[in-house]
């Protein structure tokens, strides 16, 4: 009986393990994006360009949403489009530049109740130096907001994973400014909580769609990031 007894503790205990070592796995993941593209592009000539989505070591082949948002620099007009599913991790579209210039893509990615929107630019034909100067920096930074549910005048934790060259950013200066419609903006402060994990709490007062723009200050960097939140 004591033996039976040992092995049913036993065995509790590696089930146990093995479910706290899973959810630590699932807490220190992140949703990478790399996009995948060659700069200069030729003019009139159809082009893929496609981003790698994975969550720590795994490919992602399951995306709820992967879009590409492509504009050209100085114009207000930007096209949306959907990504095909290419396997193995991979997501592309095909789009053909009719003009010369430099024009920036920013591949829209939700998967894993994570959300990341990498950001770079390229260059089409042979636009002028002026027009071609560019700084990269940019697509070494990826910043992440969590997915979460937020109810109106409830305490909401806004959490955003910030990575420079793949690697966790740790003690970056990190605030969140948060607005609804053509109303005031709110600006927080977050706080580091883990290497590259920064977080804040805010009350959203009323239901609907609040845009949340991620700002993540160093010495040598700043970036920002603007999501869409939507409160119950």
């Amino acid at each position: 009986m004591k033996r039976k007894m040992f092995f049913l503790l036993a065995s509790f205990a590696l089930i146990l393990i093995a479910a706290c070592s899973h959810s630590e796995h699932e807490q220190s993941a992140i949703l990478n994006v790399k996009i995948q593209v060659t700069s200069p592009l030729d003019v009139n000539k159809e082009t893929e360009i496609a981003c790698l989505v994975t969550y720590g070591n795994e490919k992602v082949d399951d995306a709820d949403e992967v879009k590409f948002e492509i504009w050209k620099q100085g114009s207000e007009q930007h096209e949306m489009l959907p990504a095909k599913n290419k396997g193995n991790g991979k997501y592309a579209v095909t789009k053909t530049f009719t003009e010369a210039g430099t024009y920036s893509i920013v591949a829209h990615v939700t998967a894993r109740n994570m959300h990341n929107m990498p950001k770079t630019d390229v260059v089409v034909g042979n636009p002028s130096s002026s027009m071609a100067e560019h700084d990269h920096h940019s697509d070494d930074v990826m910043i992440m907001l969590m997915k979460q549910l937020y109810e109106a005048n409830k305490q909401a934790k806004l959490v955003a994973h910030v990575t420079h060259d793949n690697k966790p950013l740790a003690g970056a200066d990190v605030h969140f400014e948060i607005w609804k419609g053509k109303g005031k903006h709110e600006f927080i402060d977050a706080t580091e909580k883990g290497k590259g994990e920064y977080e804040t709490t805010t009350i959203f007062k009323e239901k609907g769609t609040y845009v949340v723009k991620v700002h993540v200050e160093t010495k040598d960097l700043h970036e920002h990031q603007v999501e869409q939140v939507n409160v119950q």
